[in-house]
């Protein structure tokens, strides 16, 4: 928070703030403490308190936690502004670009997993239409689905024994996006049909290849052709926004137990029992994607192993690295910014509840060790690998993914 004394007009905070946003952007160390502070005076960092009083001669006494300035409001001005200064993007716009609009058909009894689908595809940047989610209480249904239809830039046909054989609305809505398709041009991915189950594809919908989501990568290669679709149309197909798992309160095993664990080392916390109340967690690591947008709105040092401000080439869905704590405190701020929701980072015990459960387990997935199709470790691989590849087989019981291997974090 900030805290005024002695009366400061506004026009002496808002001018303070701009002048000691300059001032922290002249030292780099300072910058990475503090990270940035935005315009309504909220300091972001390991210091979270900034106060201020106005002394008689007119100077400043500035305290941000182990910081102590005195300044004129001459010496102030004359600061000039640096890239390390991070300005608070405008109320009327995230800065982000639109999303991939992807419509879900379906029968009324595959809510459940036509349900799922839709989070899974709101966690991979696409901004998917599901009649259950979108359609508003008075509107008409008749109007709203066809005009759906025909504004998205994909259709999914979920496809089942029961929307098959249903004479309900499935087949209108499939009829709409039949139409739509015939308008694209040709080798356009348009219409793709998803098998929820073995069933029978209806003749209709055989000239476009379908995928089983069923199978083993089969919502990958969806995503796939999604991203096709949205590269195509000069959209990025990734998540601005985490999806987050409820990570429900109960007590659990935290640290390490040598009987259990023949890893575990003198300085690890021997285990005991710690209760936490309900939280949220994201089930994947940040993305470079999802970094990218960070980088580009805030004018942000981007990681060093980027080139020209871009993530490797073929590497955009693998987790970001070469990033500081205080770049992640800045990341976490400027998403609670552009969302308006209050994103964060964990505490230690958090994270790893989420990352082992309850039982105190050595790995997410349980006591074994760890293999290949678990996670990507050691040298198994030879560098990061997208995130969520070894979902679900080294999912935490949450189902929070990545949650060993990958990218190592350190101190």
């Amino acid at each position: 928070m900030f805290r005024k004394e002695q009366n400061l007009t506004q026009e002496d905070t808002t001018e303070l703030l701009e002048r000691l946003k300059r001032l922290l952007a002249q030292d780099p160390t300072l910058a990475a403490r503090l990270a940035a502070i935005t315009g309504d005076g909220n300091v972001v960092g390991d210091h979270n308190v900034a106060t201020v009083n106005r002394l008689s001669a007119g100077d400043y006494a500035i305290q941000i936690g182990q910081l102590h300035l005195t300044l004129s409001p001459d010496q102030l001005r004359s600061l000039p502004v640096s890239a390390y200064t991070v300005s608070p993007l405008p109320a009327t716009s995230t800065g982000l670009p639109r999303r991939l609009k992807v419509f879900l058909c379906h029968a009324s009894g595959d809510k459940p997993a036509v349900r799922d689908l839709y989070h899974r595809l709101c966690a991979d940047g696409t901004d998917p239409w599901l009649a259950e989610e979108d359609l508003l209480p008075g509107q008409d249904w008749q109007l709203e689905i066809p005009k759906a239809v025909r504004s998205s830039d994909a259709v999914i046909i979920c496809l089942s024994s029961r929307a098959i054989t249903n004479a309900g609305y499935v087949q209108k809505e499939i009829k709409y996006a039949l139409d739509v398709a015939d308008e694209q041009p040709e080798g356009t991915i348009f219409l793709i049909p998803l098998r929820l189950e073995e069933c029978d594809v209806p003749e209709r919908l055989r000239r476009p290849h379908w995928v089983d989501f069923f199978q083993e990568r089969g919502y990958e290669r969806l995503l796939r052709a999604l991203r096709a679709r949205a590269e195509h149309l000069g959209l990025r197909p990734h998540l601005w926004e985490p999806e987050m798992v409820l990570i429900p309160a109960s007590e659990f095993l935290m640290g390490s137990d040598p009987g259990r664990d023949k890893h575990a080392d003198d300085e690890e916390q021997p285990q005991h029992t710690l209760y936490l109340p309900d939280y949220y967690m994201a089930r994947t690591p940040v993305t470079n994607a999802q970094y990218v947008a960070f980088v580009q709105a805030t004018y942000r040092d981007p990681p060093e192993d980027w080139k020209h401000g871009r993530p490797p080439e073929g590497k955009e869905d693998h987790p970001v690295g070469y990033i500081s704590w205080y770049d992640a405190v800045a990341y976490c701020n400027w998403l609670s910014q552009v969302t308006g929701k209050p994103y964060r980072l964990p505490s230690e015990a958090e994270w790893e509840k989420a990352a082992r459960g309850t039982d105190g387990r050595i790995y997410p997935w349980g006591d074994e060790p760890s293999d290949e199709k678990r996670c990507n470790f050691g040298c198994n691989v030879g560098g990061t690998t997208p995130v969520g590849r070894y979902s679900p087989q080294g999912d935490s019981p949450y189902g929070c993914t990545d949650m060993a291997g990958n990218v190592w974090g350190g101190a």
